[in-house]
Parts: C-alpha cells; structure tokens; sequence
C-alpha cells in the first residue's frame, strides 16, 4: 500500500522569506512549501498561490507566482520604500 499525501492545506503549509530584511531596490525569495491536513509535504504542484503584504509603513512589489511543481511555490519581493515591517501573507486556492 502506497499512502499519497492528502489535500493542501494552508493552515499547516510554510511561508519563508530568504531574508527577514531588504535594501530598497534589491529582492528576497518568497517561498510557500505545501503540506496537507497531516503535515506531510506535498511534492506536486497545482494550487493557485498568491503572495501579498499588508501592514507596516515600508512598500514593496511582488512579482508573479512560480509553481515548482515539486509542492513549493515562489515569488520575488523587490524593495521599493524604507520603513517598518510589512507583514508577508500567501493564499492558497483563495484560502488564507
């Protein structure tokens, strides 16, 4: 018997940053890494993944969503303006 991975799940799925910190003009590496119900990694892709950012008075844009096709999924922050923290957030399927 061969057990599969079950459906994605955002509540236990991983969001990283390569860097807590950008320089204006420069990029971090947004990564999601998918996980079902049961923690188990996801190693296919096939989910809508949007990053966004919200709070904190720094700005920044995102580019598009990359699907690894390996269960991550990934985004490029690019800094625009100087201030404090924004929060980095992705929905998966429209879920949070």
């Amino acid at each position: 018997i061969t057990v599969n991975p079950g459906l994605i799940s955002a509540a236990n799925s991983i969001l990283s940053v390569s860097s807590a910190s950008v320089s204006s003009g420069s990029s971090v590496t947004l990564t999601l890494t998918a996980r079902d119900i049961n923690n188990n990694n996801l190693t296919t892709g096939g989910s809508t993944v949007l990053f966004t950012r919200s709070g904190g008075t720094s700005t920044g844009s995102i580019s598009g969503t990359t699907d690894n096709a390996n269960g991550t999924y990934t985004a490029t922050f690019t800094g625009i303006v100087s201030g404090s923290a924004t929060t980095i957030n992705a929905t998966i399927d429209g879920n949070v």
